[in-house]
């Protein structure tokens, strides 16, 4: 029960009354359901008696105003009564539906957004130490999950409850004896039932959200890789491995879906059992088959809605079991949103404000750096200046601490020790502001699958696009002439991460985006390494152009591109010296 009721802890206070409202409606399509299959009784009755308006007087006369006189013509309108009750009552219950549905859904999609952005504001450390595939499962599935696969189930596994226990209640006030019988039989079923098939559910639960991370893990590796996987002829092993996860995943869902099937038909081989036998203790008991036909009607509708019911509390129980492991593993996300909806603290990502001012000197002083899970520190005492303008190359071994020094300069990461300052103020104080000076240009150059100019422009709306803006950064990257020769100009598709273009393009497109920001720090971490010689060359003298404009921090192991630099800093075990 507990684990039953935590899908309702992670919902702000708003959402948690309007969760109110619908246990209050669903708690009158309850009754509605009872007083639908109650009102079958009195019908059942009135037709065996055909002498009921010469009985009742009163009845008879109250009736004949209406122009009712006979048995059949009472029966008749007793029947289009209760056609209107049904309509009625399943009307209700059709918008009762609607409105959990409408509640979850867009809570999903709420919490789809919420939870990509729970990620995206999280320190680059954590994105170091989780796997993407993680991350994309809980965000396509995470919430469709909780709220279509966990909560609507709660709701109408509650819904059932009370619609059995009303139904019970009525059965009472007809046969209390029956309704005791009928409440024991059925409880035990359930019970039993649940508990057999507890562990079994839950283990399947485990494996299926474990082999879920693992099969897109594969998906994204064996698509994103196509070109090395064509060359290396490694379809097979891709192939074989998302195959594997796949096959436990799917093994994991087969069983439940068996195991969701098979309390169907224990329930109706029991309950069916169960109104035979309550026939024939009847009969044992000195009743009549007369006597026991109105009260047998009022059973075999109980039945018919109370079989189906229990049937549908087991099945929602189960699917509830099996999708909380994956519940309970994203739950602290869900709960940290709930926290923050409560704070209604929306901005879950700062917004850039004015850029911290950069005329003077960037002062890299002391700094230290050790990731979480090593002993050893990455960065140890490293001091050296950067005025405004120059050109600093920095230089050394692979695993010296270049990239790692480069991410702390991008605020990606903070310094365990010591500090970086510009013009006296702590970049940390205000990372957004000092990040707001920065333009990245990394080895290889993500492109989306859009146009070159929404490539160049990344994150801008269309309509706030500067055409103008576009083609300057086009001839600073001397990528200009070429672009424009192409029929579509700038509105030419680059495909899926720039299949479409040579390297040399995609990295000069990578340039023209970070000139586009208008940056006064332009940071490059091999962006060249991975091109021919005679391609770096061309690019190195594209930035050696904006040498004296804007400062200009460049990692490269070829001396070549560095030649040009102010100085060089040359990385060894974690330090720093000047070169």
């Amino acid at each position: 029960m507990k684990s039953l009721l935590k899908i309702f802890t992670i919902l702000p206070s708003k959402q948690y009354k309007m969760c109110s409202a619908i246990l209050f409606a669903m708690l009158v399509g309850a009754i509605l359901e009872a007083v639908g299959i109650g009102a079958i009784l009195p019908l059942i009755s009135i037709m065996g008696n055909e002498k009921i308006l010469y009985e009742n007087y009163e009845l008879a006369e109250n009736l004949s105003l209406i122009g009712i006189t006979t048995h059949t013509e009472f029966i008749v309108m007793l029947s289009c009564g209760l056609i209107v009750l049904y309509l009625a009552k399943n009307l209700y219950i059709a918008w009762e539906s609607y409105f959990q549905i409408h509640f979850a859904i867009k809570n999903q999609i709420y919490y789809s957004k919420e939870l990509l952005a729970e990620y995206i504001r999280k320190p680059y450390l954590f994105h170091i130490n989780h796997n993407t595939a993680t991350l994309i499962r809980n965000v396509h599935s995470g919430s469709m999950v909780t709220f279509s696969l966990i909560l609507i189930p709660t709701l109408q596994l509650i819904t059932e409850v009370m619609t059995a226990f009303i139904i019970w209640l009525m059965l009472v006030i007809v046969d209390p004896f029956t309704a005791i019988i009928v409440a024991g039989v059925l409880s035990i079923i359930i019970i039993g039932i649940s508990r057999f098939f507890r562990r079994k559910i839950t283990n399947q639960g485990i494996i299926q959200n474990n082999y879920t991370a693992q099969y897109i893990k594969w998906l994204n590796q064996s698509l994103g890789a196509i070109k090395e996987t064509k060359i290396l002829h490694k379809e097979e092993f891709f192939l074989r491995e998302f195959n594997n996860a796949y096959c436990h995943y799917g093994k994991a869902n087969g069983k439940f879906n068996f195991f969701n099937q098979v309390p169907r038909t224990i329930i109706e081989a029991c309950v069916v059992s169960g109104l035979l036998v309550l026939i024939i203790v009847k009969l044992i008991l000195g009743n009549t088959p007369m006597d026991i036909v109105p009260l047998l009607g009022v059973l075999a509708l109980a039945a018919f809605r109370l079989m189906p019911s229990a049937n549908r509390i087991i099945n929602y129980a189960n699917l509830i079991k099996f999708q909380m492991p994956f519940f309970n593993e994203l739950y602290p996300e869900l709960y940290s949103i709930r926290r923050r909806v409560e704070k209604k603290s929306d901005g879950y990502i700062t917004p850039p404000g004015k850029k911290l001012p950069y005329k003077d000197i960037l002062c890299v002083e002391h700094v230290g750096f050790h990731y979480p899970d090593m002993e050893d520190d990455v960065l140890s005492d490293v001091t050296f200046n950067v005025p405004k303008g120059k050109f600093v190359g920095i230089v050394g071994p692979s695993g010296a601490g270049k990239t790692t020094f480069v991410d702390i300069l991008l605020g990606l990461l903070e310094p365990t020790s010591g500090k970086i300052t510009v013009d006296g103020i702590d970049i940390f104080s205000d990372i957004r502001a000092w990040q707001e000076n920065l333009a990245y240009v990394p080895q290889s150059i993500y492109l989306i699958d859009g146009t070159i100019k929404e490539n160049i422009a990344l994150g801008v709306k269309s309509e706030d696009i500067s055409d103008e803006q576009i083609k300057t950064v086009l001839r600073m990257a001397e990528l200009y002439d070429y672009i424009m020769s192409l029929p579509e100009g700038m509105n030419t598709q680059v495909g899926e991460r720039g299949v479409k273009l040579s390297g040399g393009q995609c990295q000069r497109i990578g340039i023209a985006r970070a000139l586009y920001q208008q940056p006064e720090v332009l940071i490059l971490d091999e962006a060249t390494s991975a091109l021919d010689n005679e391609t770096e060359k061309s690019i190195t003298e594209t930035i050696l152009k904006l040498k004296g404009t804007i400062t200009i921090v460049s990692i490269a192991h070829r001396v070549s591109t560095l030649e040009a630099c102010d100085y060089k800093v040359k990385f060894q075990s974690g330090r720093v010296e000047i070169i």
